[in-house]
């Protein structure tokens, strides 16, 4: 009982508490309300004013260097940007006027810049900056593990398998376990084909080396793996067809043929480009039509 009475009057006394609050707070903000209002040059709404310039510059600052950042041609060079006032002061070495002139253009485009102060030096000679090389050379090898990550998984005969990716220095590593030759080699030749790899050390373990190959009558096994690697190829470059899926390959003796369907001349001419790329085509017939409509 004494529990329950106890109880009571906590809950009562917060009630109190309550609505005492509710009663002060108002007034204690109409107080604060009224000193800015009668008092406007005194030291405290200064000092209030003050702090929230220096938050807003400071805020300017880190959205001008996200800026530089994002910047590709920018990224490798320190510049440091410095804000008072909405006023950014550019500070730094890059190696062109052109650079000088895109910093300031790409501070002045930033949300919160008021006017930029470009104090910026030309000197041909500056180099990049080791720390910038790093994280551009970081950057460039998670690209080159997503897009190869993203490639296989549209794949349906590698998509799922157990395989590793680990890029350094634009150099692919690839490790774990496919079923066949033939996956294995498609793996490399995938990630041959993606943008700025600079080399690839396959370390796939087949787990079936002798599983029969799917041959189609009349066709070695050799031809059918150009045309596999050219059916690759083409796929990495779906993005620059409108219908990659109606491109189709027939190899020969490496003799291959390219029939079907593009939506343009500039598909076509691609087709040829990569068919001829694929090491061991000693010759392509170029039979694509152009869609009509």
């Amino acid at each position: 009982m004494d529990t329950i009475n106890n109880q009571k009057q906590y809950a009562s006394r917060g009630v109190s508490v309550g609505k005492i609050l509710i009663v002060i707070v108002p007034i204690l903000l109409g107080v604060v309300a009224a000193w800015f209002y009668f008092f406007p040059q005194s030291p405290v709404p200064r000092a209030a004013g003050q702090m929230l310039q220096q938050a807003a510059d400071a805020t300017t600052t880190g959205k001008v260097k996200s800026a530089f950042t994002l910047s590709q041609r920018l990224s490798a060079y320190d510049i440091e940007p410095a804000t008072q006032d909405g006023v950014v002061t550019l500070t730094g070495q890059v190696p062109t006027e052109i650079d000088r002139e895109l910093a300031e253009k790409v501070a002045r485009d930033t949300r919160g810049v008021n006017q930029v102060n470009n104090q910026l030096a030309v000197e041909p000679n500056v180099k990049p900056s080791d720390a910038s090389l790093r994280e551009s050379q970081r950057v460039t090898d998670l690209e080159i593990q997503a897009n190869l990550r993203e490639r296989l998984a549209a794949s349906t005969e590698l998509s799922g398998k157990a395989i590793q990716i680990a890029v350094s220095n634009r150099n692919v590593v690839l490790s774990g376990e496919v079923e066949t030759p033939a996956q294995k080699s498609g793996v490399e030749q995938v990630a041959r084909s993606i943008t700025n790899v600079a080399g690839v050390n396959n370390q796939l373990n087949v787990t079936n080396p002798a599983a029969p190959q799917q041959e189609t009558p009349g066709v070695t096994t050799r031809d059918a793996e150009l045309s596999r690697q050219i059916g690759f190829a083409l796929f990495n470059e779906r993005e620059n067809f409108t219908d990659v899926a109606a491109i189709k390959v027939e190899c020969k003796d490496g003799q291959v043929t390219l029939y079907g369907s593009v939506a343009t001349r500039a598909e076509r001419a691609l087709a040829l480009r990569i068919a001829r790329e694929i090491k061991g085509v000693s010759n392509v017939n170029n039979q694509l039509q152009l869609a009509i409509g």
